[in-house]
């Protein structure tokens, strides 16, 4: 049946008169089936010889040559030829079409996955999709992973695996790069590696397979394996990935004894596709180191930054992590409750992260504040209580020189009675006494408590009392700047001094705005902005209202709120139990200044129990929600 270049048929058990002498002349022969069944399926090039009457099968209607009647032998001849080149040029042409579309299927299946890697920022997953495609497009068992850790050091780390045959545990480790290995070599030399055998390399092999005991208690044969090594968008050798045993069938699954009817050795196409995909996998591990390094560098940065900020005023050290704490546990909490007026708000982890840079530099501003304001812990700062305290000291030692020359005076004038001098002793002792009376009322009033009538009476007093001074001049025991700040009624700030300690928010702002954040974070100076803002638009600096103010935002005013009301180490003022925070924080809601549905959450949660677990020296970056 078999012909120079393609196969013969005819219909019956033996062919006709005309076809059987047409063959002979020609030296064919050709093949027949009973024309009562379907018979065989023209596949590649392939020809049914008819004569007569006899009618071909549907599906070999293209693949029929009819000898005319009474057509000499020449020109059957050169109908048959003629008509066998058409089988020829018809097969061909579909293997052509064939292998186009193959390999327009290839490009499609290479395009979408050079996008997934584009896509994917997960390495786990990245690296899993890796070996699963190159295992699909090249219907391989086992697939592995291979990445350069230390070039210098020369190094190399089992990244990923995947098998279809065997189920084994995974994890990863590291072995030296040289050239004992497969994925070492191919690593080492830059180029790709094939072998039909692994247990048959050949003494001019330079590496050998090790796993053959592993194979044997696993009930395994390893047969056919690739390398391919992965190369960066510099070119430089950066992994490998290797797969084992391609097979016949990509469902099937191998043991020992079955290896040799299903293993195949890879094709020299199945190194060109790889190769290809191998690229594509280079560059997209690259870009997510890349990415990772951008990552760290950035989150440094960010540490950095509170560093700076808190190392300005130790007082509050731990507090931006703190707030950082508290924003995103009751960002991830509204994420878990599916209930209320925010069951629709879903934070994604890019934008808890971001909302937990935002918390952690929304004092940022901070660092444009002058320190003696930023750390003022007293009405008056030390240098003026320190003045006050040296004039009452030469007001004193003034007034018993005074005495002195009295007791001077009556001694040399005549002689003094006991009862003189106890008299100037009593009037020095009770002039000292009202001075160090004056002096703790000053003390006291430099405190960060309320200003009482008392106090607030007394200060006048000596604001208006005078002393005589080195030059001879008459001047107050309390300057005019001495007094204004002792005047002040709540805290320790006064008006101008609490505009720049308030302008740290625009600070902010203004900073992070300097910052060429990527999409995902380019929300970080509007959250931070608004963290003093109220609901009822009675905060600062922009005195915005509700609907002017993000979610993220409100929850951060109620985080930064509690910590300041609950810290323990401000000295400017007395912490608060965290249930009396609570109840202001309800009261501040109450009226209208934060948000109650947020607060609601931040208490039923018990979001707030994450300011007392916080330590200052916890990854701030790391050991948020979204890890």
């Amino acid at each position: 049946m078999n012909s120079p270049g393609g196969a013969l048929y005819h219909l019956g058990e033996r062919p006709t008169t005309e076809v059987r002498a047409l063959l002979q002349s020609m030296g064919l022969s050709s093949e027949g089936w009973d024309d009562s069944g379907p018979g065989p399926q023209p596949d590649g090039p392939a020809l049914l010889v008819l004569s007569g009457d006899q009618l071909a099968p549907e599906s070999w209607s293209a693949h029929t040559l009819r000898l005319p009647p009474n057509t000499n032998l020449m020109t059957a001849r050169q109908l048959l030829q003629g008509a066998l080149d058409a089988a020829l040029a018809r097969a061909e042409v579909e293997r052509l079409t064939q292998q186009a579309q193959l390999q327009e299927r290839r490009f499609e299946e290479l395009n979408r996955i050079g996008t997934a890697l584009s896509a994917e920022h997960d390495i786990d997953r990245l690296q899993n999709l890796i070996l699963s495609t190159c295992r699909r497009l090249t219907n391989a068992d086992g697939a592995s992973l291979w990445l350069v850790e230390s070039a210098e050091d020369r190094i190399l780390r089992f990244a990923s695996t995947q098998s279809h045959s065997l189920d084994l545990p995974y994890s990863t480790f590291t072995v030296p790069l040289d050239l004992h290995s497969m994925v070492g070599s191919t690593v080492l030399l830059g180029q790709s590696q094939m072998v039909d055998d692994a247990y048959d390399l050949g003494p001019d092999s330079p590496f050998q397979w090790a796993g053959r005991k592993l194979d044997e208690e696993l009930g395994y044969r390893t047969k056919s394996m690739l390398a391919v090594p992965l190369r960066n968008h510099a070119g430089d050798v950066v992994g490998a990935v290797q797969l084992i045993n391609a097979k016949r069938d990509a469902d099937s699954v191998i043991t020992a004894a079955n290896a040799e009817s299903i293993i195949v050795p890879f094709r020299h196409s199945d190194l060109e596709l790889l190769e290809s995909i191998t690229s594509q996998a280079a560059v997209a591990l690259d870009n997510k180191r890349l990415l990772d390094a951008i990552q760290d560098l950035f989150e440094g940065f960010v540490k950095a930054s509170v560093t700076a900020i808190e190392s300005r005023d130790p007082t509050t050290y731990g507090h931006s992590g703190r707030v950082a704490a508290l924003t995103v546990g009751l960002a991830d909490s509204v994420n878990r409750i599916g209930a209320g007026a925010y069951r629709d708000l879903h934070f994604s982890p890019e934008q808890l992260r971001e909302l937990r840079y935002a918390a952690l530099l929304h004092d940022f501003g901070k660092i444009g504040v002058r320190e003696h304001i930023l750390v003022k812990d007293k009405k008056l700062y030390p240098a003026q209580m320190g003045m006050i305290r040296a004039r009452f000291a030469y007001v004193q030692r003034t007034a018993q020189l005074r005495a002195t020359e009295a007791k001077l005076a009556l001694a040399l004038g005549e002689r003094p009675e006991a009862e003189q001098l106890e008299e100037i002793d009593r009037r020095l002792q009770a002039e000292i006494s009202q001075l160090e009376q004056w002096l703790d009322s000053v003390q006291m009033a430099n405190e960060p408590t309320v200003l009482d009538e008392d106090k607030a009476v007394t200060l006048t007093s000596l604001a208006r009392r005078t002393y005589e001074s080195l030059g001879g001049e008459r001047r107050p025991l309390l300057e005019p700047d001495e007094f204004h700040f002792l005047s002040i009624t709540r805290g320790t700030l006064d008006e101008r001094e609490r505009r720049e300690i308030e302008s740290h928010v625009t600070n902010s702002y203004r900073f992070l705005t300097k910052i060429p954040w990527t999409s995902q974070m380019s929300g970080i100076p509007e959250m931070a902005f608004g963290h003093h803002e109220k609901m009822d638009g009675t905060g600062y600096p922009r005195r915005i209202a509700a609907e002017a103010i993000p979610p993220q935002t409100r929850m951060m005013t109620i985080a930064d709120i509690y910590d300041a009301l609950t810290a323990t180490d401000r000295p400017y003022k007395r912490a608060v139990t965290a249930q009396q925070a609570l109840g202001i924080l309800k009261t501040e809601a109450d009226d209208g200044k934060l948000d109650p549905d947020l607060l609601d959450v931040f208490i039923a949660k018990k979001v707030y129990e994450a300011a007392a677990a916080y330590r200052p020296d916890q990854d701030l970056l790391l050991s948020s929600a979204e890890v």
